[in-house]
């Protein structure tokens, strides 16, 4: 295995390729972890090689249609059936070991429903091979990102967001601050759905556009109702999606915990007050609500 973890490759039964990086466990396996993103396999490296130090074996997995993964990017429309079919592949590989599902953003969504997907549609299915469910900072669908608590719609971060990672395989660089208020301007003077027409975006950008202003919030009792495993959420005072991570861990049937801390959408790693972040390192930081976590739900965490 490399530094950046071996290629990893998953056929969908449609014909697309996922591909991803395989981190081995250090040593005996003891689990196995699955992180499916939109934000590039090789940039968790680091979180795949504290996984795998723990003794889990870890993918890191490109969601359809970004970076190395074959198929068409479309946001929140493929992570239940894809993640389903690579977790089917990963348990019938690597049968007895626990699966923890582990996801920040936009990860955290596609833990969700791959979660969803292996508990299955029918009432008394039993636990499946999902052991517990991760979700930090978790964006939880297309309206939760686009509209926050109170019903107003996020349109500046939407709109930046939308350009750099919803439209192409590959990121695009970041709007200009004078172009990204200029964009905010024309959303609130022609509507946030016909400004697009202004933008150069292609019309399957503007459609799936139209699809996330106009998408229904999730009921999430109704959408995770059947799922056994554990969850636990980790969420930030200060990210804007605060409220839905609490809304999440107030609807999960099964045993949920639920904390937060003084960051942003960017977890710890967001936090310039570099006194504040030596407090947060001083106390362990994640890893010490995570792993005590773990142990509490009968999986291995830090050696």
């Amino acid at each position: 295995m490399t530094d950046q973890g071996d290629d990893h490759r998953c056929r969908m039964p449609d014909g697309t390729l996922l591909r991803g990086r395989w981190w081995r466990a250090a040593r005996d396996a003891r689990g196995l972890v699955l992180i499916r993103t939109p934000y590039g396999a090789d940039q968790h490296a680091s979180t795949a090689r504290s996984w795998s130090e723990r003794g889990y074996h870890c993918l890191v997995q490109d969601v359809r249609g970004r970076y190395r993964s074959e198929g068409t990017w479309s946001p929140y429309a493929h992570e239940h059936d894809d993640g389903g079919h690579v977790l089917d592949r990963l348990t019938a590989e690597h049968p007895g070991l626990p699966v923890v599902l582990y996801g920040a953003s936009y990860a955290a969504h596609a833990a969700l429903e791959a979660a969803r997907a292996a508990t299955g549609p029918g009432e008394g299915t039993g636990p499946g091979p999902v052991a517990a469910v991760i979700a930090l900072v978790p964006a939880l669908g297309l309206a939760e990102t686009a509209w926050d608590a109170e019903g107003e719609p996020q349109i500046r971060h939407r709109i930046g967001w939308w350009h750099e990672h919803g439209r192409t395989r590959r990121p695009e660089p970041p709007l200009p601050p004078d172009e990204l208020d200029r964009r905010t301007a024309q959303a609130r003077e022609h509507g946030v759905i016909d400004a697009a027409d202004h933008w150069g975006w292609t019309r399957e950008t503007r459609a799936a556009w139209r699809r996330l202003w106009t998408a229904r919030r999730l009921d999430l009792a109704e959408r995770y109702g059947r799922i056994t495993a554990p969850l636990l959420v980790i969420s930030g005072d200060e990210d804007f999606f605060h409220h839905d991570a609490r809304r999440l861990a107030d609807a999960w049937n099964a045993p949920s915990h639920f904390t937060s801390g003084p960051w942003g959408h960017l977890l710890v790693g967001g936090i310039t007050d570099e006194a504040l972040r030596a407090r947060i390192a001083g106390a362990g930081g994640l890893t010490h609500v995570i792993d005590p976590w773990l142990s509490a739900h009968g999986l291995p965490g830090s050696p």
